[in-house]
């Protein structure tokens, strides 16, 4: 009889370690889900509640590279969202700025903890990019060996990777002085087009880089077409909107 008692004390302890795995599981993919969400509706709120899980998730589990990496995901998201709801290029209201410093620390600590992750990396490029966007020329230089060193290493774990490819051109469009004649990014991006005709993220890129350089109806060609591949590109429509009331850079 102890012997049947123990075998179905062990049964329920493996059925409720079970159920408690598949509920921490499907959190875990909930609140995934609400990173992808709240980017992609501007639901800053919804963001908040996700970075807030990841970290106490963080806490309960330091080991856990995900939660770092998603957290860092749902503050960066923040700051986007922030920059792309402001009426200016970026936000000047100084509000993203805390929650890139959170995303900064979270990604490096799961860097620390996952040194063969390339979207680790790819995060940790777009963060460090923002934070370049929002500083003077000397704290500027401290990021940019950064930013090089992370773009490197992305595409020394996925060369072939398509984000990897667009960090990769990006860091030529932006990361010496003085910055190279726009022609030069732009062949970059065109060769990820040669590949693939409906990468809309190079499209923008292009786009971008012919704003920056005035040259508005090259810029409006590409953000078009941004949108043309995927309607929901935030950026594009803001950066479109702004050349056609004329209040884009």
């Amino acid at each position: 009889m102890k012997k049947i008692g123990l075998c179905v004390f062990a049964v329920a302890l493996l059925v409720f370690g079970t159920a408690t795995m598949g509920e921490t599981q499907d959190a875990l993919k909930g609140a995934v889900a609400d990173i992808d969400t709240g980017w992609q509706k501007l639901d800053i709120p919804l963001l908040e509640k996700s970075a807030t899980y990841f970290e106490e998730m963080a806490k309960k589990d330091p080991k856990d590279y995900q939660a770092p990496y998603y957290g860092a995901k749902a503050h960066f998201a923040i700051a986007d969202c922030l920059d792309i709801k402001s009426p200016e290029e970026f936000d000047k209201t100084g509000e993203g700025d805390p929650h890139v410093d959170k995303a900064l620390d979270m990604i490096k600590a799961a860097q620390k903890l996952k040194e063969d992750n390339v979207d680790i990396y790819i995060l940790k490029f777009h963060i460090i990019r923002r934070k370049m966007l929002h500083v003077s020329f000397p704290g500027l230089m401290m990021y940019v060996a950064d930013r090089k060193a992370t773009s490197d290493k992305a595409k020394e774990l996925a060369p072939n990777n398509p984000e990897v490819e667009i960090i990769s051109a990006m860091e030529v469009a932006e990361g010496g002085w003085p910055p190279p004649p726009p022609e030069k990014p732009i062949a970059e991006f065109e060769k990820l087009l040669q590949k693939d005709p409906k990468l809309a993220e190079a499209h923008y890129q292009i786009g971008y880089i012919w704003e920056k350089a005035k040259k508005v109806d090259d810029a409006k060609k590409q953000y078009t077409k941004t949108l043309e591949l995927n309607p929901n590109h935030h950026w594009a429509k803001k950066q479109l909107k702004g050349l056609e009331s004329g209040t884009g850079t």
